[in-house]
């Protein structure tokens, strides 16, 4: 990316900070900026690596409450199975507190990894928008220039079209004159002549 570009999305990035940004790819005013087929590649790679997140996000919330569920029941089952006899009781125990400890850790690495993707999500909405704003103000940028060029032809059309008007007029005048010197000078038949004549060209 240019130099300039990088210095825009900074300042886009420092304008931001400590607003509540919408989660862009949620939102359908985001989606509206980029017609189909009109987004770049770069803004549709980010919106996949934010997508991943919010996926990873939405998975690690589903399976710590599983977990927990899984935990739940293992810890009904080791008090139910107290009072099993000795021998199948302790191999059960053991069993089941094996699960216990993988399914305590599991949601431990779970946990920290969730309290991390609120943060991670930010930063990857973040950068999609200063991204994204970059090139709608460059599109912007773009269609200011094409406006300006639009506006300077409808401007040399307005002016050719009141030339021509103006001569048109200028012409009939001049015409709607040359008849009527005529009709004087040659009369009524004469002209008739010339009326029969132009309504067969």
């Amino acid at each position: 990316m240019k130099r300039r570009d990088l210095e825009f999305e900074t300042l886009v990035r420092e304008a931001l900070k400590g607003k509540k940004v919408p989660i862009l790819v949620l939102d359908r005013r985001w989606h509206t900026l980029f017609p189909q087929g009109e987004k770049p590649a770069e803004i549709i790679q980010l919106e996949e690596k934010l997508n991943e997140l919010l996926k990873r996000q939405g998975y690690l919330v589903n399976d710590i409450k599983d977990l927990k569920k899984t935990k739940k029941k293992l810890m009904e089952g080791i008090v139910a199975g107290m009072n099993d006899a000795e021998p199948l009781r302790d191999k059960k125990k053991k069993n089941q507190q094996r699960l216990l400890l993988e399914i305590k850790e599991r949601i431990e690495t779970e946990s920290d990894e969730l309290i991390e993707l609120p943060r991670m999500i930010k930063k990857a909405n973040e950068e999609l928008l200063a991204t994204g704003a970059h090139y709608c103000f460059e599109r912007l940028a773009n269609g200011d220039e094409q406006l300006k060029i639009v506006k300077q032809e409808i401007e040399e059309l307005r002016i050719s079209l009141r030339e021509k008007t103006e001569w048109k007029d200028d012409l009939e005048e001049s015409m709607d004159s040359a008849y009527s010197l005529m009709h004087g000078l040659l009369g009524h038949d004469v002209m008739n002549l010339y009326d029969k004549r132009k309504g067969k060209e």
